[in-house]
């Protein structure tokens, strides 16, 4: 009897032994699957940080291009129109007082828009000083239409076409590192306001 005791305990023994560690290929197995899950959890990660610099860097350039369109549409918006002979009030289809209409600038009364390498640039003081405006731009351009909605595409305009212009359609693109955002507006000169008025 006490020798199968003895026999029991023995095999008792080597069965705990033999439990109480993980196999070679348990081991790899977990080691994989740990390194699957945490890789899976480094591109989630990843991927969200990346879409929220994204998304940051889109609302940073909307800011900018809708500061600098909202400027530009105020002031171009202004533009005067000729007084007639004897009469100070504006002439109806007068004439718009453009001095400088070309693709990438526009001066006019004491005020000018340009684009200046990356920066576009705005001057109030008959473009003496340029101050930028908009930083990191790509892409601005400016195109002109006469009253009845024809473009005038001999730029820079001569001063019949410059007179002729009633609405300014400004193109502006804005890229930071990988993100691009083309924004366009028009805008109608608001002293030309009588002539649409007036049509039949």
């Amino acid at each position: 009897m006490a020798v199968q005791v003895i026999s029991m305990s023995n095999t008792y023994l080597r069965t705990f032994k033999r439990r109480r560690g993980f196999t070679l290929v348990e081991l790899i197995v977990a080691i994989t699957a740990g390194a699957i899950v945490s890789g899976s959890a480094a591109m989630l990660l990843l991927n969200a940080s990346r879409f929220r610099a994204e998304t940051a860097a889109r609302a940073e350039m909307v800011d900018m291009a809708s500061v600098g369109l909202e400027t530009m549409v105020r002031y171009i918006r202004e533009i005067d129109q000729d007084e007639c002979p004897g009469d100070p009030s504006p002439c109806l289809n007068g004439n718009a007082q453009i001095d400088t209409a070309a693709e990438s600038s526009i001066v006019f009364d004491t005020f000018g828009f340009r684009l200046n390498g990356s920066n576009l640039e705005m001057s109030n003081d008959s473009t003496v000083t340029w101050q930028p405006l908009v930083r990191n731009v790509s892409e601005f351009t400016l195109t002109y239409f006469d009253r009845t909605n024809i473009e005038l595409s001999s730029l820079p305009l001569n001063a019949s076409d410059r007179e002729d212009v009633r609405r300014v359609q400004i193109r502006i693109t804005l890229q930071i590192a990988n993100e691009t955002l083309p924004l366009q507006t028009s805008v109608y000169l608001r002293a030309f306001m009588g002539e649409v008025l007036s049509d039949p």
